[in-house]
């Protein structure tokens, strides 16, 4: 499958994040990410899949690269993750088919920098 990753190296990478490790944990620095729709649609043909959702992951290996891990959910609310896995979490065609999909487009790069969902926070007037 595109984008998938092995389930180690999805929790090292959210764990990462959760320890708060790194400058990216900084609100200001990490944005959004750009979520490509063929990989959406990858996720959603999953069997049994009712819901879909995103874990935040940082790879210290790689200066704390932000990742975007999307996993699909089934009806009773449990991830849907197929191999525990490790070094070799690959199938024999080199593959790996785990039902984590790796999202990594951070913004920033991956910007729209003319959203009004960017930049500063403008006033805004309730009536």
């Amino acid at each position: 499958m595109v984008n998938t990753i092995c389930l180690d190296t999805a929790v090292d990478w959210t764990t990462q994040w959760r320890s708060q490790e790194g400058t990216f944990t900084n609100y200001t620095d990490l944005k959004a990410f750009l979520i490509p729709l063929d990989d959406l649609k990858e996720v959603i043909a999953e069997p049994n899949v009712v819901n879909v959702r995103a874990y935040i992951g940082v790879n210290k290996d790689n200066d704390y690269q932000p990742h975007l891990i999307i996993v699909g959910v089934n009806e009773e609310g449990e991830d849907i993750i197929y191999k525990a896995s490790g070094i070799g979490c690959e199938d024999g065609d080199g593959t790996v088919n785990t039902g984590l999909y790796d999202f990594s487009q951070p913004c920033p790069t991956t910007c729209d920098t003319s959203s009004p969902l960017y930049g500063p926070q403008k006033e805004v007037n309730f009536k």
